[in-house]
């Protein structure tokens, strides 16, 4: 009796000695906002207008599953899954979800020390990190110029999607380096996972720098991928793309900017297929100890026939909104949006949008 008491016992102190050494969170985020949502094109019925419930406004629904585990020596193994929500419908699928799959926001596996971090599987890449940290609006979806200009996760079919891949690469590898004084760069491969030898099946490969260093912050991207927002395998048209954000913070407002090219070419022969040009300038300005008034102006100009579009038209943007803080973890906003197309040959060429929302993590 002894014996099995003390194997039992054994392994208790096994299983808590494994438990302080690993750590799981469930962590997530809910956006749920109310408001007026115009497009070019005409929504539901026929109608350009339609009023709605809608969910992740200012920041995508969502809920994860993280967790590390000491391997001594100062290794660390990580993971995390996340999975988009709906919370407007209570849905698990989004328009966010291109990719599909349940944990279609991440899923990944890595190992991390002092030489980095080394992470395989679904994992953000680098211009969608670009695109939210220089921007007042951060990766809001209606409301950033940035992500409307590379995203177009709307109903309008006038203007052209900007980037050919999604905000997250699947089948990637990743590396991040350490911190070197403010210093840090990232490098991801995405294979083809293809045996085609057509043109388009490519490897993908993008590389980030960026410093912060106190209120200054600065970053620069370049990508050469595929279009695979839908099938990683089915590239029919390829991309190098390039991008420079800045931040300063100045204490009474933190300034932002961001310049960008998208230039695609046809897989068949490597011919020029069109460049989108896009600029963006922002500020957060705190008016209180918990609340800041957002402001950002962006411009994307499409040249040579990118995705369709007439050579020269623009796409213009101007949102302004404020966001408080209502303890930690709640907060509040109430944000506008103004659209305008140019040189389009489209009867109404501007769209208004205005949502007031609520957004709590846990």
């Amino acid at each position: 009796m002894f014996a099995k008491k003390s194997v039992v016992a054994g392994a208790a102190l096994l299983a808590m000695a494994a438990a302080a050494q690993a750590e799981v969170k469930i962590y997530g985020y809910l956006d749920a906002s109310f408001g007026s949502y115009e497009s070019f094109t005409g929504v539901g019925d026929g109608t350009d207008r339609v009023t709605a419930v809608g969910s992740g406004n200012m920041m995508t629904s969502f809920i994860g599953f993280a967790g590390s585990e000491d391997l001594g020596g100062g290794l660390k193994a990580e993971f995390a899954l996340e999975s988009f929500i709906a919370n407007d419908t209570g849905s698990a699928s989004s328009v966010y979800n291109k990719a599909g799959g349940f944990w279609g926001r991440a899923s990944w596996v890595g190992l991390s020390g002092g030489f980095g971090r080394v992470i395989l599987g679904q994992y953000d890449n680098a211009f969608f990190t670009f695109g939210y940290t220089y921007n007042p609006f951060g990766s809001s979806m209606p409301f950033s110029p940035t992500m409307v200009s590379f995203y177009k996760l709307t109903t309008d079919t006038v203007f052209p999607v900007g980037l050919g891949y999604d905000t997250g690469w699947v089948n990637s590898i990743t590396y991040e380096t350490p911190n070197f004084g403010g210093f840090t760069a990232s490098l991801q491969y995405g294979p083809k996972e293809s045996t085609s030898s057509a043109d388009g099946n490519k490897n993908n490969f993008a590389i980030s720098g960026a410093y912060n260093a106190g209120p200054l912050s600065v970053m620069a991207v370049y990508t050469n991928s595929g279009d695979n927002r839908t099938a990683n395998q089915a590239y029919d048209i390829r991309q190098k793309n390039w991008g420079l954000g800045a931040s300063y913070d100045f204490g009474v407002l933190k300034l932002q900017g961001q310049l960008a090219e998208i230039k695609s070419f046809t897989t068949a022969t490597d011919d020029d297929a069109g460049k989108a040009k896009f600029f963006q300038i922002g500020a957060t300005v705190p008016v209180t100890s918990a609340g800041n008034v957002l402001i950002a102006y962006g411009q994307t100009k499409y040249d040579d026939g990118f995705g369709g579009a007439p050579d020269g038209s623009k796409l213009r943007q101007i949102s302004l909104g404020y966001d408080h803080s209502i303890s930690k973890r709640t907060g509040a906003y109430v944000a506008f949006t103004n659209k305008k197309l140019s040189d389009f040959t489209i009867e109404d060429d501007t769209a208004n949008t205005f949502a007031v929302g609520i957004r709590h993590s846990f």
